[in-house]
């Protein structure tokens, strides 16, 4: 994938497909393989846009706190290098949720529909950073893989996960091996969600937006997605009964891309 220099950081990114642009934000410790499932989708119907946002994947993780401010500002050269002019379709899951706020707040006129995953309009990252303290300097690789499932996916998923050798090492490299981020990474990731807090602003995205999120989510709870719908006008709430924080990428990615999909197209044009 391309590399593009913003500044004092290189930007991985990838960009597949032709037509209107969707734009993709993944969450705390996810690089764009976080969206192995949706990109073939996607990119068959629309142009798919993705990036790793400093401290994450194959861009540069520079060693001090990041801000919302850093992850737009190199997402907005970005899309200016690509010379994307059209108004975006953006999606985000969990922390790429957050972005996805913001960036819909601060350039409310690129932005022609949201979809928002998982995700919150205010969150403590203390408790998660420390789960993958625990991941990382308590647990063997196998032990904290066997976490991970268990805080992200449903009891079913994760059973069959377990019956199906294949499926458990591919969700083991893509979870636990895969050019995974160091603490500081998710430190200096962390302190963007920390400063993160759009609760008295929701009222100013005005763009159609569909918030999705499972009912059994260990990470971000369902009320969040709740407050969400609440606050922001002229949106759709879908809450997946039995879904963890991980399951819409990845434990039922067919019925959640098309869920997206039908929403897009109804928002296209």
């Amino acid at each position: 994938m391309p590399i593009f220099n913003y500044k004092d950081v290189e930007i991985n990114y990838l960009k597949r497909g032709k037509g209107e642009p969707l734009l993709m934000f993944q969450g705390l410790g996810q690089s764009i393989g976080s969206w192995t499932f949706q990109i073939p989708f996607f990119k068959r119907r629309m142009m798919v846009i993705t990036l790793d946002n400093r401290g994450i994947g194959e861009s540069s993780r520079p060693n001090y706190p990041y801000t919302m401010d850093m992850f737009l500002e190199e997402t907005i050269a970005l899309l200016e290098h690509l010379q994307i002019e059209d108004q975006l379709h953006v999606i985000g899951i969990s922390m790429g949720g957050m972005i996805a706020q913001q960036f819909a707040l601060k350039y409310p006129e690129k932005v022609k529909s949201l979809i928002l995953l998982a995700t919150a309009a205010h969150m403590n990252p203390e408790p998660l950073i420390e789960k993958y303290k625990h991941f990382k300097k308590d647990l063997s690789l196998d032990e904290a893989f066997k976490e991970r499932l268990d805080l992200m996916f449903s009891h079913d998923f994760i059973t069959k996960v377990q019956q199906d050798e294949n499926l458990f090492e591919t969700l083991k490299k893509k979870l636990v091996l895969e050019n995974p981020p160091r603490m500081l990474d998710y430190i200096n990731r962390g302190a963007a969600i920390a400063e993160h807090d759009t609760r008295d602003s929701l009222h100013k995205i005005t763009q159609p937006t569909l918030i999705l999120t499972g009912s059994d989510d260990k990470i971000v709870p369902a009320e969040q997605s709740r407050f969400l719908h609440d606050k922001i006008p002229n949106s759709k709430l879908e809450i997946i009964e039995g879904y963890g924080h991980g399951s819409l990428l990845i434990e039922d990615f067919e019925r959640i891309n098309n869920i997206i999909w039908n929403f897009i197209k109804e928002n296209m044009g």
